[in-house]
């Protein structure tokens, strides 16, 4: 089963993985305190470890 694209067009995967229960109940939790959704947190970590990630390469 695939990702849907989103409304602009943008490809997407689809990431499937298993946390422990009480770790998903309190980042729904975080999610909600942020006003925002478990999925716009995610992406945005990930983004974030991507961009590091960048940066390091060009200080070698």
């Amino acid at each position: 089963m695939t990702a849907k694209p989103t409304a602009d067009g943008t490809v997407q995967k689809r990431l499937n993985f298993d946390v422990p229960e009480e770790l998903a109940n309190e980042f729904k939790a975080y999610a909600a305190l942020q006003g925002k959704t478990q999925r716009e947190i995610i992406i945005a970590f990930m983004q974030r470890c991507v961009r590091l990630t960048e940066i390091e390469k060009t200080k070698l």
